[in-house]
């Protein structure tokens, strides 16, 4: 495989922005890239920092030897097909910003259909809830409820520190901290539930569910960048969620809510694996797809 880009940050003598654009898109269309004039402007963006807006006004302006460096850079690894999140540090999620880096999954809008099922089914005014969300890579699910429910209260479990470094982050950054609480933690380790201590009124997670066979199929903007922990569901795809159901009636209060995503394929399985562990389905949510998206379930009154 070719290395892109050849360009380095001097072989253009004193290059204006617009000249930088012009020659990063057609390596990024040779790269394979979609959209490569748009990328070449964010990547711009990016090295002057400012929005893609500036970039066109300030076009012909030329770029400065830093600018040009941070540019090729970028473009390096954008031809190489890590993912733009990765690049800037930055995704939106639930209209807020997240920073990302290769300790997370990329936040995404299907996501954000567990969010519209979960505050369908969960309002705060009752008094302070408890949400534990099992591995919460950025915090983009957790802080996203915490957002949007004033009174209350979470924990993010990774088991994995590099991404619990990020989720701190963020929920500082959005002025979150003081109702995020982060663990270093394995669902799947006996003393797991001795570790958190106490029930919760909501569980949530986006687990692992890419079965085998699919791994093998993820696009490489995905296969070689993202964290293939966040993504490995074993054999069928299902590991993560047996794990999680056959412990969800230690971590919910009577009543407490279940909230997954899953894969386009797991919805009537998952659904079928909480009915049978003293949960009801209330239900499978589909996103703007009509894909089965996430599966609400409610714990049945001891």
């Amino acid at each position: 495989m070719p290395n892109y880009p050849k360009m380095s940050a001097h072989n253009i003598n004193k290059p204006t922005i617009k000249q930088r654009l012009i020659a990063g898109a057609e390596q990024l269309e040779r790269a394979g890239i979609e959209n490569p004039r748009m990328e070449a402007r964010m990547l711009g963006a990016l090295a002057i920092n400012a929005g893609p807006e500036t970039v066109v006004g300030e076009s012909d302006r030329e770029m400065t030897i830093e600018e040009n460096e941070i540019f090729v850079s970028s473009l390096r690894r954008r031809c190489n097909h890590e993912p733009m999140a990765y690049i800037t540090g930055l995704r939106e999620f639930w209209s807020l910003a997240f920073k990302v880096t290769p300790a997370t999954l990329i936040p995404r809008p299907d996501s954000e259909t567990l969010i519209e099922g979960v505050l369908a089914q969960i309002d705060d005014k009752s008094g302070a809830i408890r949400i534990l969300d099992l591995g919460t890579g950025s915090g983009c699910l957790l802080l996203a409820l915490l957002s949007e429910l004033g009174n209350a209260r979470g924990v993010g479990v990774d088991a994995s520190i590099d991404a619990l470094e990020v989720a701190k982050l963020n929920a500082n950054n959005l002025g979150l901290s003081g109702r995020a609480e982060f663990i270093n933690a394995d669902w799947n380790s006996p003393e797991f539930i001795e570790t958190l201590g106490e029930k919760f009124d909501l569980v949530i997670s986006n687990p692992p569910y890419i079965s085998n066979s699919e791994l093998q199929q993820l696009d490489i903007t995905v296969s070689a960048h993202e964290p293939m922990s966040a993504l490995d569901g074993g054999a069928d795809g299902l590991d993560s969620y047996r794990a999680i159901v056959g412990i969800l009636d230690k971590l919910l209060n009577d009543d407490g809510v279940a909230a997954f995503e899953v894969g386009f394929t797991q919805g009537e399985t998952v659904a079928l694996m909480l009915s049978q562990s003293a949960m009801q389905v209330i239900e499978i949510r589909e996103d703007l797809s009509g894909i089965g998206r996430a599966v609400l379930a409610r714990k049945i009154k001891s």
